[in-house]
């Protein structure tokens, strides 16, 4: 039995994290969070023709509309993204990047 069902006051904290979950606006949260911070660490030129589609068990997928920079990105830049990222944003536990070419976005 919870708490409004038992007829006891419901914490603000509680009612929030639930309308929060329910909502979906902690994922939308999370995912505007990741595209800034790859966009942040990519840099102008790259981010304006990427962005983040899901962080799942360490692997950032990235979605890129460029054929020339999805090439730079995974042959010459993935390395050096992939440890910025490893540095910068520890708490995200980013053990890989996967490049994937999209025709719009």
């Amino acid at each position: 039995m919870d708490d409004l069902s038992a007829g006891r006051p419901l914490r603000v904290s509680s009612v929030m994290r639930q309308l929060v979950r329910t909502r979906g606006i902690a994922e939308e949260s999370a995912q505007a969070h990741l595209d800034q911070m790859w966009k942040k660490t990519a840099g102008e030129r790259v981010a304006k023709v990427s962005w983040v589609r899901k962080l799942r068990e360490g692997v950032l997928e990235i979605a890129v509309r460029n054929g020339g920079i999805l090439e730079e990105l995974t042959c010459y830049l993935k390395h050096d993204l992939l440890t910025e990222l490893q540095q910068n944003y520890p708490d995200q536990k980013i053990s890989s990047l996967k490049f994937v070419r999209v025709n719009q976005g």
